[in-house]
């Protein structure tokens, strides 16, 4: 049996991966803007807020590199 993943899991996943961290960028820079919340009332979701952001970027380096990965087994 063929252990090797298909070029469908590294789209799927690739696809999986970039829309959450389109996500988290956008719900990050809601949560972290004094317009939207106030950090005093609510401290607990501006740090929410900070911490999408910075997962942000990491999440959009690995969604490259499955597409890297899928590019590469073509």
């Amino acid at each position: 049996m063929n252990k090797e993943p298909t070029k469908h899991f590294w789209q799927v996943s690739a696809l999986a991966f970039i829309v959450f961290a389109v996500v988290a960028a956008a719900a990050g820079s809601l949560l972290t803007t004094a317009w939207m919340i106030n950090e005093q009332l609510h401290p607990w979701l501006h740090g929410l807020g900070l911490i999408l952001l910075i997962l942000a970027i990491p999440v959009f380096l690995v969604g490259g590199h499955c597409l890297d990965l899928r590019d590469r087994k073509r």
